[in-house]
């Protein structure tokens, strides 16, 4: 129903403004009935909730926020009630009301046409660069305030900005050093997954008792004992509890052995903080008097794996963004065009730009008189990018999104953009396209960036379950962060929240170092986080109502290796800015 309250899309509208809305019992029930209430849809109260908040300077929802709100809709609603009906206009022609003029008639020409504002045709540079001349412009996006706001920043403690341009190396080019996926959906055998997976359990195993020297060797934890007992597996959610969300009292374990064997854990003499999500690897220690349920007093997570050390004194400018590059209701493409003027004017070294390019939720592209194919209509996107940066040098790299692009298998890991045109002959020397996800490495010993567009952090936190005394205080996108560093993938969650090939995240989303630098766009509001020696970026999307974000970040090492401890955040330059 319209009038239906969704706290989901409340929170992905609210974020444009810096506010959030806890997931509260109290606060949700509240809202649901002022929607019902009032008749007013969730895009409505979240209007009414940011200038409230704005005024008010806070920046979460709480119930004295609520009780404004229902005072300010409560007096809109009897202002109404008291305001004379206005006189019923006369009936407009349906050719008039139609937004245009049936022909035939006499002194048609005459007529005028009336064209509503939200058909107002693209124009200008816009006009030249979409893909789709016919389609409306997002009169938003041309209205928008604070453009280039720096939304989120951080400046490393070494960087300058002098020598910046003067000791970059022409011969530094970036190269793939990760595996790529199989092109082709469905080529998993279930019993090479399953030993894919074992060797892979089993290489944790060892990490992890080289970690923990008490981890001296494994046991039978299903074997009835009072005997401590270290054993080791993947958290799964229990099946016994199938209807229950999974966190402290659904949790098991699957046993590294032939069958896959389940036991159930139980938590409560755990002291320290818990943290789980289904896929994570993990080491746990405790015993089964009964032999049902495992007994848990401590449990052991791998370490983030090194950071590979960076020899060359190359200087970048790295910008990146990822889609939607258009708006939901439009085909016009403005915040991808508006983004290539910057880099054309600024020049950057390296631009990536991650998927969706046609996005399977844009709402234009289902209209019947969207009379174009897909696949051509991301070819002649691909032609306008490539005509819009022909007279610079930056590297460009091409990222599908799988689970959102129209023009790629909705399976994860994702192959490059695969186009077959000789249209395209050209754009191939000068864009670089890439699997999701990648690993880019800037010369031979240089910086290595992770890409993914398979939005991980999202889908661990709606998965995960968090225990801690000091919960409120610690950096929750920083915490989901690390676990694709300390669990070795760039999508350690299983199942996955999109379609996938797990023979392929065994493979291709396996780390062997730690990435110096980890693109992982997601709804969540946009962050910059140093974690476990890797700079971890949200930028968000670049279209994202009327505005939307994309990252710039300068890179200087001086010509020197950094030294034991030093992050590449140190020699940076990062900020997040509204398109």
């Amino acid at each position: 129903m319209a009038f239906e309250f969704d706290l989901e899309l409340l929170n992905e509208n609210l974020e444009l403004f810096g506010i959030s809305c806890p997931d509260s019992r109290n606060l949700v029930e509240k809202l649901e009935s002022l929607c019902k209430s009032y008749r007013k849809t969730t895009d409505d109260v979240c209007n009414d909730i940011a200038a409230i908040m704005n005024n008010e300077n806070r920046k979460t929802v709480d119930e004295n926020i609520l009780g404004k709100l229902e005072a300010s809709l409560e007096a809109a609603a009897q202002k109404v009630i008291h305001t004379p009906r206005a006189k019923k206009p006369a009936r407009v022609p349906l050719a008039e009301r139609s937004g245009f003029v049936l022909s035939g008639g006499p002194g048609d020409d005459e007529k005028p046409q009336l064209t509503s504002s939200a058909l107002t045709k693209l124009g200008g540079h816009f006009l030249e660069f979409s893909p789709y001349p016919c389609s409306p412009a997002n009169e938003k996006f041309l209205r928008r305030n604070d453009p280039n706001h720096v939304i989120s920043k951080i400046r490393g403690r070494k960087y300058e900005e002098k020598g910046l341009k003067a000791t970059s190396k022409s011969d530094d080019k970036v190269s793939i050093i990760s595996k790529a996926p199989s092109k082709l959906y469905s080529g998993d055998k279930c019993s090479m997954v399953i030993e894919a997976k074992s060797i892979w359990m089993s290489e944790v195993a060892n990490r992890l008792q080289e970690t923990f020297e008490e981890i001296a060797d494994w046991g039978n934890p299903l074997i009835p004992s009072v005997d401590i007992v270290y054993t080791y597996g993947q958290v799964i959610h229990d099946e016994t509890k199938e209807n229950e969300k999974f966190g402290e009292h659904s949790v098991a374990l699957m046993t590294n052995d032939e069958d896959g064997t389940m036991v159930r854990l139980d938590l409560s003499k755990v002291t320290d903080d818990v943290t789980l999500f289904p896929g994570q690897i993990i080491a746990v220690r405790g015993i089964n008097e009964s032999g049902e349920d495992f007994q848990v007093d401590r449990i052991y997570t791998p370490t983030a794996l090194p950071v590979h050390p960076v020899e060359t004194g190359v200087t970048k400018d790295i910008w990146f963004a990822c889609g939607p590059y258009t708006a939901m209701d439009n085909c016009g493409y403005e915040h991808l065009c508006e983004l290539l003027d910057k880099v054309v004017a600024e020049k950057p070294d390296i631009l990536i730009l991650a998927g969706p390019f046609i996005d399977r939720k844009n709402t234009f592209l289902n209209k019947p008189s969207f009379t174009i194919t897909y696949d051509n209509l991301l070819e002649d996107l691909l032609v306008r990018i490539k005509e819009k940066l022909i007279n610079t040098k930056t590297e460009v790299f091409i990222q599908p999104s799988g689970s959102r692009d129209l023009c790629v298998p909705a399976v994860f890991p994702t192959a490059p953009f695969h186009i077959k045109t000789r249209k395209l002959d050209s754009v191939r020397r000068d864009l670089q396209f890439i699997p999701d996800p990648c690993i880019l490495r800037i010369g031979q010993k240089g910086i290595e960036i992770a890409v993914t567009s398979s939005e991980p952090i999202q889908g661990l936190s709606n998965a995960e379950f968090h225990r801690s005394v000091n919960q409120e205080n610690t950096d929750r996108i920083a915490r989901l962060s690390s676990h694709m560093l300390t669990q070795h993938s760039l999508y350690p969650l299983e199942p996955t929240e999109v379609p996938s090939s797990m023979g392929d995240i065994l493979e291709v989303c396996r780390l062997t170092s730690t990435p110096h630098i980890v693109f992982a766009p997601t709804k969540l509001a946009p962050s910059v986080k140093n974690v476990n020696g890797s700079v971890f970026v949200n930028s968000s999307t670049l279209a994202k109502g009327p505005t939307g974000n994309y990252l710039k970040m300068s890179i200087n090492l001086q010509g020197g290796e950094m030294l034991p401890g030093e992050t590449v955040a140190d020699y940076s330059n990062i900020q997040i800015l509204k398109i």
